[in-house]
C-alpha cells in the first residue's frame, strides 16, 4: 500500500472563551526553524510551536510528547495565525502576531508584532530540568522579556526563514510583503505585489526579474489569501534560473475580479529588498481555501467554494526562465463545508465603499498540507448523507485517487468546528481542531504518523474503486463518468491508456491512436451493456456480451500478430498440408534430374565438336595425298582401273608420323571433353544448390507458418477498470450482504480465473476477495480452479476453506460421482491436497493452522497418515524415482516432501494439544514409525555410498586441500608484495585494505 497513516493520537487539548467572536482559528500549529546543523537527537526535528488563543505559546516536543517552554499573554488577546520561531545559535527568537487584545484598538488590530528572545537549550535537557522541578507542572514558564513593534499595514501572515537569521517577513493583508529586521525596529522594504504585476490568462506568465518598475494596473484592490516560503536548493526551480539557497516568498493574491494571482518573490541582498521572480494569474470564483503547495514537485492546489480540488503545475522556461502554470487535475470533491464571512473590499473611510464578501482565510473550515511524492493531506468536514464528517483525507494528486480516510469520532458540524493541518519533517501530521460548544472553544491537537512511498500507475488504479463512493458516485459503474474522465487523461502520459501490441511508437502513430480509439470505444459498448441491469439481466445475456467483446479482442489480437509476421490466415491454413508431404526426396530428385540432362546435353555437344574437328583434320590429310599422288610419273593408270580404290604406298617415317598426329587429336578431343564435362557438372551443382536453398526457405517458412498456427490464442487485453466492473457484476450481492444467486455468469468467472486475468483480490470481489466469494456461493469446482491459478490467496482464507468443507462433509452424506454438480462438497482429502500444493508461504501458513480445532487435527491427521502410508508401502521416496521437491504424483498422491512439510507444520502448532489427546497418539505413532523408516533407509543409502565413493571423497578432499593451499600462497604472496611496497599497482589496488577476507564452505558428502 503507497500510503500508510496510523490512527492519530492526542498530543494537547485546551479549553477557550476570548475569540469565539474574532474568526480566528483557536489553535495554530508551526515547526520551528533552525539555522543550525540538525543534531543526531531525534528530539530536535519534532519541536512544535501551538499558538493558544488567550493563553499565549507553547513549544512542544513532539519526540516525549511534553511542553518544554511557555510564553504567556493576558486573557483577553488572540493571535492571527500560527507563531512562528527562529533558533538561531544559542538564541530562540519567538514572534506572534497580535489581531485582538484588551488594549488593542481597532485601528491597530493585526498591525502588532511581539517577540520573545531568550537563550536556547537541546529539548532534552529542557524536559529533564522542568522534570526535576515540579512533579505536577512539568511546563517551564519562560523568563524572556517580550518586545512589542507596531506596524502601519495589517499584517496577514509572518515568515521566517534560517537563511535570513537577522530579518523577518511580513505578508500583508493588502496584498503587499516587507521586509523587516529581526529586532523588529526598522522596515527595510515594502513591495506592492499587484501593482507590479499586470493582468495575465491562466498560463500567460511574467517576466522573471523586472528591474525598472511595471507600470502599476488600473484595478489594484485586492487582498492576501495565503502566503508560504520556500527555499530553492532541493526545489522545482532549477539552479540555471535561481541560484541555491535563495528565499523564496509565495502570496496568493485575491484581486477584485475573483482570479487568484500567484506571486513568487525572492530577497535581493544586493538591493536590499524584493525581487519578482514570476507572477502567474489562475482564473477561479471567490472563497477558495484550503491551499498548499509542494516545493519539490512545484505542485499547487487548493480547494474552489464550489467543492473543486484543483492541482496546477508550476515550470520554468529554459530559455527565458519564465514562469507558467499548467493546470493538471480538477477533482470534485462534493460535500466539503465552506463558508464565507464579510469582509471589507475598500477602505471604511470612504462613504458609499461595496462591502464584498470574501472568504475569511483565519477560519480553516477546510486545510490542506503538501505530503511530498505527489501526496495531498485534506482535513475539513464532509457532509455525508446529511452527516457531519470531520475526516482526514490523503490524495494522490498525480492521478487523483483516494489513499487513505480516516473519521476523526465526534459531533460536528460545519458552523462551529475549524481545523489546521501541519507537517513535521519526522513524517508526522499535525491536524488541530476546535469546536465551538456555546461560549466555549474546545481545541485539541491530533498527531498523525504516516509512511508514503511514491505511487504507482496500478496502485493508483486499484484505489479507484474506492475513491468514488468517496466523491458520492454510488451505484452503477456507468455513474463514474465524472470521475475517470478526469482521471483517465492523467494515468498515461500524452493521453495514452493503453499500447497495442506489434506497433511502433514512433513510426505508426496515427494508427496507434485510431486503434487506441477503437479499442476504447468497443470496450465503452461492452461495458455499457455488461453493467446495464436492464440489457443484460439474466446470466446468459452477460455471459453473451462478455464473450463476444472476448472474442472480438481475440480476433484483433490473431491480426496483430499475423500482420507482425507479415502474413496472413490462408498462408497459415495452408501450411500444415505443405508440411505433411517431405520436401527433402523432391528435392534431390528434381536436382538429379535436372542436372543429368544438362550435362548429357554439354556430352552431346563436345562429341559432335570433336567430331567435326577429326574430319576437317582428315580430309586435309586427303588433299595432300592427292597432290603427292598428281605428280608421280612411275605410277599409271588405265581407264579401265578408274573405279578401283587407290592405294598409297609409303615409307616408315610417314607412317609413324600419321600414328602421332593421330594420338594427339585423340588427346586434345578426351580433355576437351573432360573440360566440357566438369563445366556442366559446375553448373549442375550450382543449380541444384539454388534450388535446393530455395526448397530450404520455403521449408522454414512453411514450419514458421505451422508454429504460427499452433500458438494457443492470445489473451484478450482488458483494462483493469473492465474486470473490475465484470468482477463486481459477478460478485453482486443483495441488501442483505448475502450473495445474488439470481445472477451468477459462472463462466465467465471461469473464463477469468482460468487464463489468470483476475487476481483474489480484485476490488470487484469485495473485501473478502475471490476465493471466500466463491465459497460463500458454494462453488466448490470453480473454488479448487482457483487455488491451482490464483497466487494470491491468503492462506488464513485457506484455513477458513478447509474447515468449512470439513464441517459440510461432517452434516452431509457422501455424494456419488453421477449427482455430483459445481455446488457439491467435496471430499475432505482432495480438497486438503489441493490446499497443500496451492501457492503458499509457510509462515503465514504457520499462523493459519492455529485456527484448527481438535476434531479438525484429527481428520488431517488421519488423512496425512493414510497418504504416508501409501507412500511406505510403495517403498518410500528412494523406491519411487521422484523428485522429492514433486508436489504431486499421477493418481493425486500428493508428494513426499509435502506430506512432510504439511505434518510438521501442524505438529510445530499443535503439538501441546496432540499430546493432550490420547485418541490421537495411534495416528501419530503411525507417522512416526513410517518417517523414521525412511530415514532410517536414508541412513543405510548414505552408508553404502561411502564405503563405494570412499576413494573419490579422499581425492576431492586432497584436491581442495591442495587449491585451498595455493590460495593461501598466493595471498600472502600479494600481501607482502603491498607492505613492501611492490612495483605492481594493479596488484596494489587488488589486495590493498586487507584483500578477500577468508571463507570456508562447508560441503555434505553422502
Amino acid at each position: 500500500m503507497p500510503v500508510s497513516v496510523n490512527d492519530p493520537f492526542l498530543l494537547a487539548s485546551f479549553s477557550s472563551t476570548t475569540h469565539h467572536h474574532q474568526q480566528q482559528q483557536a489553535v495554530s500549529c508551526s515547526t520551528e526553524e533552525r539555522d543550525i546543523t540538525p543534531t543526531n537527537n531525534d528530539e530536535d526535528s519534532g519541536l512544535l510551536v501551538v499558538a493558544v488563543q488567550g493563553e499565549g505559546v507553547q513549544l512542544y516536543n513532539t519526540a516525549d510528547q511534553k511542553c518544554i517552554l511557555s510564553y504567556s499573554t493576558p486573557p483577553g488577546y488572540s493571535f492571527a495565525g500560527s507563531a512562528q520561531t527562529l533558533h538561531k545559535s544559542t538564541l530562540r527568537h519567538v514572534y506572534a502576531v497580535v489581531a485582538k487584545g484588551t488594549d488593542v484598538t481597532a485601528k491597530d488590530e493585526g498591525k502588532t508584532v511581539w517577540m520573545w528572545k531568550e537563550e536556547s537549550s537541546t529539548p532534552s535537557s529542557v524536559a529533564a530540568a522542568a522534570d526535576s522541578d515540579m512533579a505536577v507542572d512539568t511546563v517551564k514558564s519562560s523568563s524572556a522579556r517580550k518586545a512589542v513593534q507596531k506596524f502601519d499595514r495589517k499584517i496577514h501572515q509572518l515568515l521566517v526563514s534560517a537563511l535570513l537569521p537577522n530579518h523577518i517577513i511580513l505578508a500583508n493583508a493588502d496584498a503587499s510583503i516587507s521586509l523587516v529586521t529581526g529586532d523588529l525596529k526598522r522596515v527595510i522594504n515594502t513591495k506592492e505585489l499587484l501593482a507590479a504585476s499586470t493582468t495575465t490568462t491562466t498560463t500567460t506568465t511574467k517576466s522573471k526579474r523586472d528591474k525598472k518598475d511595471a507600470t502599476p494596473a488600473q484595478d489594484t484592490t485586492g487582498h492576501m489569501v495565503w502566503a508560504s516560503s520556500f527555499n530553492t536548493t532541493g526545489s522545482w526551480i532549477s539552479s540555471n534560473a535561481l541560484a541555491r539557497q535563495t528565499f523564496v516568498i509565495m502570496t496568493v493574491v485575491e484581486s477584485a475580479n475573483n482570479k487568484l494571482t500567484v506571486t513568487l518573490s525572492y530577497v535581493n541582498e544586493e538591493h536590499r529588498g524584493f525581487s519578482t521572480f514570476g507572477s502567474v494569474e489562475l482564473e477561479t470564483a471567490a472563497g477558495a481555501s484550503g491551499f498548499a503547495f509542494d516545493v519539490k514537485a512545484g505542485q499547487f492546489s487548493f480547494l474552489t467554494a464550489d467543492g473543486l480540488l484543483k492541482v496546477y503545475h508550476f515550470e520554468v522556461a529554459t530559455g527565458d526562465h519564465a514562469l507558467s502554470a499548467r493546470e493538471t487535475l480538477t477533482l470534485p470533491l462534493p460535500g466539503y463545508a465552506t463558508s464565507s464571512a464579510p469582509a471589507p473590499a475598500a477602505k471604511a473611510g470612504k462613504k458609499g465603499a461595496k462591502v464584498a464578501t470574501v472568504m475569511d482565510s483565519k477560519v480553516h473550515r477546510v486545510d490542506a498540507v503538501a505530503m511530498g511524492d505527489n501526496y495531498l493531506a485534506l482535513a475539513g468536514i464532509h457532509q455525508v448523507n446529511d452527516k457531519a464528517e470531520h475526516t482526514l483525507t490523503i490524495w494522490d494528486i498525480q492521478y487523483g485517487t483516494l489513499q487513505a480516510k480516516h473519521i476523526v469520532p465526534g459531533n460536528f458540524t460545519a458552523q462551529n468546528t475549524t481545523c489546521q493541518l501541519a507537517l513535521l519533517p519526522d513524517s508526522t501530521l499535525v491536524m488541530t481542531l476546535s469546536t465551538l460548544l456555546n461560549t466555549t472553544i474546545k481545541s485539541d491537537i491530533y498527531l498523525c504518523p504516516f509512511y508514503a512511498e511514491p505511487v504507482s500507475l496500478l496502485g493508483a488504479m486499484g484505489k479507484m474503486r474506492d475513491t468514488a463512493p468517496f466523491l458520492g458516485q454510488q451505484g452503477s459503474i456507468l455513474a463514474q463518468d465524472a470521475y475517470t474522465s478526469t482521471t483517465t487523461s492523467l494515468l498515461v502520459p500524452s493521453g495514452l491508456s493503453m499500447i497495442g501490441k506489434g506497433k511502433d511508437l514512433l513510426n505508426a502513430g496515427a494508427d496507434l491512436d485510431k486503434q487506441l480509439d477503437a479499442s476504447h470505444s468497443a470496450e465503452r459498448t461492452a461495458l455499457a451493456s455488461l453493467a446495464s441491469e436492464s440489457k443484460t439481466s439474466t446470466a446468459q445475456d452477460f455471459e453473451k456480451v462478455f464473450f463476444s467483446h472476448v472474442e472480438h479482442q481475440i480476433a484483433d489480437a490473431v491480426s496483430d500478430r499475423l500482420v507482425r509476421h507479415n502474413t496472413d490466415g490462408e498462408k497459415v491454413k495452408a501450411a500444415p498440408q505443405d508440411m505433411d508431404v517431405d520436401t527433402e526426396p523432391v528435392v534431390k530428385a528434381t536436382a538429379e534430374a535436372s542436372s543429368s540432362k544438362k550435362t548429357k546435353k554439354a556430352v552431346k555437344a563436345a562429341a559432335k565438336a570433336a567430331k567435326e574437328a577429326k574430319e576437317a583434320e582428315e580430309e586435309k590429310k586427303a588433299h595432300a595425298v592427292e597432290d603427292v599422288a598428281g605428280g608421280s610419273s612411275s605410277e599409271s593408270s588405265s581407264d579401265e582401273d578408274e573405279d578401283e580404290e587407290l592405294i598409297v604406298l609409303s615409307s616408315d617415317e610417314e607412317k609413324h608420323d600419321e600414328a602421332d598426329v593421330e594420338e594427339e587429336d585423340e588427346y586434345e578431343v578426351d580433355e576437351f571433353e573432360e573440360r566440357s564435362k566438369r563445366e556442366a557438372n559446375l553448373k549442375a551443382i550450382e543449380t541444384w544448390r539454388k534450388i535446393e536453398a530455395a526448397a530450404v526457405k520455403k521449408h522454414k517458412g512453411d514450419r514458421r507458418l505451422l508454429r504460427l498456427g499452433r500458438k494457443h490464442a492470445p489473451l484478450p487485453e482488458l483494462s483493469h477498470h473492465f474486470l473490475t466492473t465484470v468482477v463486481g457484476r459477478c460478485f453482486v450481492t443483495l441488501a442483505n450482504g448475502q450473495p445474488d444467486m439470481s445472477f451468477w455468469p459462472a463462466n465467465v468467472v471461469e473464463y477469468l480465473i482460468k487464463n489468470q486475468l483476475v487476481g483474489n483480490s480484485n476490488p470487484g470481489a469485495g473485501e473478502g476477495g475471490i476465493a471466500l466469494g466463491l465459497m460463500e456461493r458454494e462453488q466448490w469446482s470453480l473454488l479448487e480452479l482457483a487455488l491451482q491459478k490464483l497466487y494470491d490467496i491468503p492462506e488464513m482464507d485457506m484455513v477458513v476453506m478447509m474447515k468449512q468443507v470439513i464441517g459440510l462433509n461432517k452434516q452431509q452424506s457422501s455424494t456419488t460421482a453421477a449427482t455430483k454438480s459445481s455446488t457439491s462438497v467435496p471430499n475432505v482429502a482432495s480438497f486438503l491436497n489441493t490446499i497443500m500444493v496451492a501457492p503458499r508461504n509457510d509462515v503465514f501458513m504457520q499462523q493459519a493452522i492455529k485456527r484448527f480445532t481438535v476434531e479438525e487435527l484429527a481428520i488431517i491427521l488421519e488423512i496425512l497418515k493414510d497418504w504416508i502410508v501409501i507412500w511406505d508401502q510403495r517403498g518410500g521416496l528412494g523406491h519411487q524415482n521422484q523428485r522429492p521437491d514433486k508436489k504431486q504424483l499421477l493418481g493425486g498422491l500428493p508428494g513426499y516432501g509435502v506430506l512432510v512439510d504439511m505434518t510438521t507444520l501442524i505438529l510445530d502448532v499443535h503439538f501441546p494439544s496432540l499430546i493432550l489427546s490420547p485418541y490421537m497418539h495411534p495416528v501419530l505413532k503411525t507417522i512416526q514409525e513410517a518417517i523414521q523408516r525412511e530415514a532410517e533407509s536414508s541412513n543405510q543409502l548414505e552408508q553404502s555410498l561411502r564405503g563405494a565413493l570412499g576413494l573419490f571423497d579422499r581425492t576431492h578432499r586432497q584436491s581442495v586441500a591442495l587449491k585451498k593451499a595455493t590460495s593461501s600462497a598466493a595471498i600472502g604472496a600479494a600481501e607482502s608484495t603491498v607492505s613492501h611496497g611492490g612495483n605492481d599497482k594493479r596488484r596494489r589496488r587488488k589486495w590493498v585494505g586487507g584483500g578477500i577476507q577468508e571463507y570456508s564452505v562447508e560441503i555434505i558428502h553422502l
